[in-house]
């Protein structure tokens, strides 16, 4: 019998997602879920947590049993507190998601044209909200033909059905509204590519949250790259994915730093499978240091960056308080 250490009795544990969720509603609630009523935000995160739970479950993504991607997945979305607030930041997390959910059901389908398509069309409303995420659809086509399997003249036209048929909603409410140049200044973001390298939109709360996600991609990736041979050939195809948009995604990244809210809820879904991977399915006594190191620190990032949010809640909560007091 295999010898279990600490890591593996975690990572298999079932109450590792019980202590995400609950270490996310008190980042949630120092972020203002309650005091600014963030409702939508709060339904966004709520949804995006559990497809990513059956996003694990349906496609296998980690060959044991064992919720370490949705756990992971909730702590990487903490350790950027300032993502919360933001509406298109959190239907960004649930397309993105959504994405994946429906395209990884295509794998060598025959008749996946009815997936491509809502995939498609999750991708169009993500492109509502931030027109470059348009640039990543080359990149999943190749993807539909090199990773699934299930490119055909049928899959492509689907595809485009899908990613345009958010737009038609779109036209015809800007069409009641007589108000074609908001519709078409939607556009002009494609074709806009300066400033680049502006990294004065980033604070250090910011940058923190990026170079941890960036370590543990590169962890991630690397270990995959390494160990992914034991998977099953349909997991690699995944996997392989995931690596591309999400390294793919930290050089859009780099160049224009100031779509650092639309571009860390890509990061964010794409790193926490290679993570979980990586935590869940090593055993070694370095690793078993490592996963309780990577664990320790995601808090401790968590405490740092809800900091100021609670602190500036705590504050107005003592004001608000004193201001009843008898002085």
């Amino acid at each position: 019998m295999a010898y279990k250490r600490l890591q593996n009795t975690l990572a298999e544990s079932r109450l590792m997602l019980p202590f995400a969720v609950a270490v996310t509603i008190v980042a949630v609630y120092l972020c203002g879920a309650i005091t600014d009523r963030l409702w939508m935000q709060t339904l966004c995160l709520g949804i995006s947590a559990y497809l990513m739970v059956e996003l694990s479950n349906t496609h296998q993504l980690i060959r044991i049993f064992g919720m370490m991607v949705p756990t992971m997945y909730l702590l990487l979305v903490c350790i950027a507190p300032t993502l919360f607030p933001d509406l298109g930041s959190e239907i960004m997390l649930l397309c993105s998601i959504a994405i994946y959910a429906m395209l990884f059901r295509c794998y060598q389908m025959r008749r996946s044209q009815g997936l491509v398509f809502y995939g498609f069309f999750c991708l169009g409303i993500s492109s509502l909200i931030f027109v470059q995420v348009l640039y990543y659809v080359p990149v999943l086509w190749a993807m539909l033909y090199y990773h699934l399997r299930t490119m055909s003249g049928k899959t492509f036209c689907a595809s485009v059905l899908g990613l345009i048929a958010p737009y038609w909603f779109a036209v015809c409410y800007y069409m009641y509204a007589y108000d074609f140049t908001t519709f078409l200044s939607h556009f002009e973001g494609l074709y806009s590519f300066y400033p680049l390298f502006d990294y004065s939109h980033l604070g250090e709360h910011e940058i923190l949250s990026v170079g941890w996600l960036l370590l543990l991609s590169l962890i991630g990736i690397i270990h995959y790259v390494r160990q992914g041979y034991h998977d099953k050939i349909r997991t690699r195809m995944y996997y392989g994915m995931l690596m591309v948009i999400d390294i793919l995604t930290f050089i859009f990244l780099a160049l224009q730093p100031q779509h650092y809210s639309l571009l860390m809820p890509i990061i964010i879904v794409n790193t926490s499978p290679l993570i979980a991977h990586y935590l869940s399915l090593t055993g070694t006594w370095l690793t078993n240091i490592t996963f309780h190191l990577i664990i320790l620190i995601t808090l401790l990032i968590i405490f740092y960056n809800t900091w100021m949010p609670s602190s500036t809640f705590l504050s107005a909560t003592v004001t608000s308080a004193c201001s009843y007091l008898p002085l």
